[in-house]
């Protein structure tokens, strides 16, 4: 979902994510850990993945192993996208479900990467994802793509 500037915070964060991988090892392995997590997201669906572990081999001799979805307590309908990785941190996506017609669709409003279980970044994007669940909801046809749309705006 696009911010009140027009951005879709979100997938510029990967983006940026991205770009440091390029050169950093550290940063190389949490973008993969968070595809194959948004993967493993898609693959077996919303409710599966906030009660089961998405586990995966990080290295020959290694295994990676964690709940990539969990409920924000004290701010229903918000989600929270998970994948941690150490000398990098934790990156954070937040997100909600929406059904259109028989599809469920995981609007995802704001990322971020904490370095302490406590961020103040965190708590703040997680009052911009409220703001920006109510706007949907009170309007989601100006937010769900459809054919025709630039899917990769």
């Amino acid at each position: 979902m696009k911010d009140e500037d027009e951005k879709p915070q979100v997938k510029l964060f990967l983006q940026k994510l991205i770009r440091q991988a390029e050169t950093d090892v550290a940063y190389a392995q949490l973008v993969e850990l968070i595809f194959q997590a948004l993967e493993f997201l898609e693959k077996r669906g919303l409710s599966h993945s906030i009660r089961e572990f998405f586990t995966t081999s990080i290295r020959s001799d290694s295994l990676y192993s964690i709940r990539v979805v969990k409920e924000l307590e004290n701010h229903p309908p918000l989600l929270e996208f998970r994948v941690n990785w150490r000398g990098v941190g934790a990156f954070r996506a937040i997100f909600f479900r929406y059904m259109d017609d028989d599809v469920e669709v995981l609007v995802f409003t704001q990322a971020v990467l904490k370095n302490a279980s406590f961020s103040l970044a965190f708590e703040q994007i997680v009052k911009v994802s409220e703001k920006q669940y109510l706007a949907f909801i009170k309007s989601p046809e100006k937010y769900i793509l459809t054919e025709g749309d630039d899917l990769d705006e």
